[in-house]
């Protein structure tokens, strides 16, 4: 905030749910028009209404209060607004919430309908409350996309109307013949109404502020929900009703990856790509009114070169080095460097793309940037701007690197490089019926949930399996149940025999997943044989991981031994 700006306070106050939606509805609450678009998913809005019916906090809301004319949205929650009221009147923008509000507005201010959705997008609005006493909390809120008239059903965009909730339970009488039914729902339906309507929001407003003092203000305060990020605070401080906002376009971005089957890479470092590109020396944390300022008509003309270059950086993650997943990026800051390469080198030699390799594995497993600052950025930038110009090597300190990390952890960028190379070292394993599955396609769709423990209370990689099993069966359980017909010595006379019979199903499952024979024998045993499997099953993935180290010209001095997983950003 300049020194010649007064300072601005925020003032917090109490609002009720229908005064904010009568706000909106009159038009003296908006959203303007650089905020990200409604990006909610169904789940989210349901879990929205059932923290407001418990009366947990659902996080404050930042509403900008200024007679300046800021363009804003038309529709809000997917239902048209009136315009602002006139010139010299105070608007409120709402610069944090837009995803909450959207919510409660779209659902609550909806009329009711009977009969499917009108179009494909409508039916998330639609959502319900389950009156039946015998449901559990977490699915008492529900999208009904069907339409289908139920009277334990209650709309919600019959809540806050009462005629609309009157002509509900109209209905609920002629179709129940049931007394004793209608009056409990009822009873249940007046408890939600009076849930909802008396659920108190804290609105923090912000007085006569500029938008830069505005904008600053909520970088700042601690929030909750869909954050702004810096892209979005540089939108707002550049936006101009003739073009799509700087936001946006950065979403298009992330989406056209996404939809690769990539998934979403971090937006900050797509937005700290098109900083980079556009000439900012300082991509970690520039004051962004200077940025705005200094490069705005930049950044817009910049961004179909950061496209291009974080598509191409996107693609030798997934195919140059085996990533399986955005989300197992080790480090943002390496998808930044990488998108700098691919911007200054339009046309990379084999070369390239070997020290890039190596680059990528060596700067994973030694921490390169944890903790990063903005001189660390400024000077890697240039020497990746070297290397694209075969000015430079790639400078690297092999001495730092340690691969397999101490405990398997997926906060660390050790942990995450060690599931790459896992994906890349076993691409295809078996499961405990010994059908095959891809590992890449289980780490694309699924969550953290598939890394499953082998026994209790071992942190080490070693001791994490994606391991499909039958339903309720531990992995645990699933190893010591698997049949080794095939014993030891039993052909030991006839090679030949042994050749034409092959490996054991069971050997097969057990090589796919990276486990020696002699250490799924010790668990089976019981005892310590738990501790002996992972200590087991650790040595042979160090010695593979060595190997590979080794083919990428990558010096491990003795043991792979793990580090304390402190390397994250």
């Amino acid at each position: 905030m300049r020194t010649d700006q007064a300072e601005i306070r925020p003032d917090p106050t109490i609002a009720l749910v229908g005064d904010l939606l009568t706000d909106i509805g009159k038009g003296t609450v908006r959203v303007p028009a650089f905020q990200r678009p409604f990006v909610w998913r169904p789940a989210q809005m349901l879990e929205l209404f059932d923290s407001i019916e418990r009366g947990y906090p659902i996080g404050s809301l930042l509403l900008w209060q200024t007679e300046l004319p800021i363009p804003s949205l038309e529709r809000i929650g997917g239902l048209p607004i009136p315009p602002p009221p006139t010139a010299g009147q105070q608007i409120s923008y709402l610069l944090d919430g837009h995803q909450r509000v959207s919510t409660l507005f779209g659902v609550l201010n909806r009329p009711p309908r009977r009969g499917p959705a009108e179009d494909d997008a409508d039916w998330i609005w639609q959502v319900y409350r389950d009156l039946r006493a015998d449901q559990a909390g977490s699915e008492r809120y529900r999208h009904h996309r069907s339409g289908r008239w139920s009277p334990h059903l209650l709309p919600l965009a019959a809540v806050m109307r009462t005629r609309d909730f009157l002509g509900h339970f109209r209905e609920v009488e002629l179709a129940t013949r049931d007394v004793d039914q209608v009056d409990m729902l009822i009873r249940e339906a007046e408890a939600v109404v009076q849930r909802i309507k008396s659920y108190k929001l804290t609105v923090v407003r912000l007085q006569g502020a500029s938008l830069d003092q505005a904008v600053n203000v909520y970088a700042r305060l601690n929030r909750t929900g869909t954050r702004m990020d810096p892209d979005q605070m540089v939108s707002a401080l550049t936006y101009r009703e003739e073009q799509p906002s700087l936001a946006s376009r950065i979403d298009d971005i992330v989406s056209s990856i996404a939809e690769s089957g990539f998934g979403e890479l971090p937006r900050l470092a797509v937005f700290r790509s098109l900083l980079a590109i556009a000439g900012e020396s300082d991509i970690m944390s520039p004051r962004w009114s200077l940025v705005a300022d200094y490069v705005q008509n930049r950044l817009h003309d910049d961004l179909p070169h950061t496209g291009r270059a974080v598509g191409l950086a996107a693609e030798f993650l997934r195919n140059g080095v085996g990533m399986p997943h955005a989300r197992f990026l080790p480090y943002s800051h390496q998808l930044v460097l990488l998108a700098m390469f691919f911007h200054t080198c339009r046309e990379p030699s084999g070369r390239h793309y070997d020290g890039l390799r190596r680059w990528f594995w060596v700067t994973s497993w030694s921490s390169a940037f944890a903790g990063a600052t903005s001189t660390m950025l400024r000077r890697a930038l240039a020497e990746m701007r070297r290397f694209a110009t075969d000015e430079a090597d790639l400078p690297l300190d092999v001495a730092a690197v340690q691969p397999m990390p101490e405990s398997f952890n997926l906060n660390s960028a050790r942990t995450k490089a060690y599931v790459i190379w896992e994906a890349v070292e076993f691409p295809r394993r078996l499961d405990m019926l010994g059908q095959p599955f891809e590992v890449a396609n289980v780490l694309a769709t699924a969550d953290n949930q598939i890394f499953r423990h082998v026994v209790p209370r071992d942190p080490r990689p070693a001791n994490r399996l994606i391991f499909p099993t039958t339903p309720n069966t531990s992995v645990l359980a699933g190893l010591k149940g698997l049949d080794l017909p095939v014993g030891p010595g039993l052909f030991d006379g006839n090679p030949e025999l042994r050749r034409l019979v092959g490996q054991s199903q069971t050997e097969q499952i057990l090589e796919s997943h990276g486990i020696p024979l002699k250490a799924w024998r010790r668990l089976c045993d019981g005892g310590n044989g738990g501790q002996i499997f992972v200590e087991d099953r650790t040595e042979l993935l160090e010695r593979r991981l060595r190997a590979f180290a080794d083919h990428l010209d990558v010096p491990v001095g003795g043991q792979v031994a793990g580090v304390a997983d402190d390397d994250s950003e």
